[in-house]
């Protein structure tokens, strides 16, 4: 009877960790996911410049061409050329401020932090596809 109850704290020991190991997991995995949104559009940073210049190269030669007769599309590009500069700064500025948790952080509020970042990240996300959708169909309709 006395060997059954041998292995009993080290199997208490062994649930102890695993279950703080999940929650470990769990930021981790939230971590990951904040970094794969970041990632999915980082790529289009270059191709983000690119439109943002073509569309201002459009908007300057219609203003060339008859800044009157054209300023309702000026207007417009120069809106598209804003949305594609915020969202390119938008980037910059969310890479700048966002720091991974630690260990040294509280597991609640590490999860928290990632949860805010992860809405953050994701406007980000959704600002440049938005930016890039418009600016494409914008230069598009010449």
């Amino acid at each position: 009877m006395r060997n059954i109850f041998k292995p009993l704290p080290f199997f208490i020991i062994t649930i102890l960790f695993s279950c703080q190991g999940e929650k470990v997991d769990e930021n981790q995995l939230l971590k990951d996911e904040v970094i794969a949104i970041h990632d999915e559009v980082m790529p289009y940073m270059g191709e983000l410049r690119t439109l943002k210049k073509e569309v201002d190269l459009k908007s300057d030669s219609l203003n060339v061409m008859d800044s009157v007769a054209f300023s309702e599309e000026i207007k417009r590009l120069e809106e598209v050329s804003r949305q594609l500069e915020d969202a390119f700064e938008g980037m910059f500025v969310w890479m700048r401020q966002f720091k991974a948790p630690d260990e040294t952080i509280e597991e609640d509020e590490a999860k928290s932090y990632l949860l805010n970042q992860k809405a953050l990240v994701e406007k980000v996300n959704a600002d440049i596809k938005q930016a890039m959708k418009v600016a494409k169909e914008e230069l598009k309709s010449t």
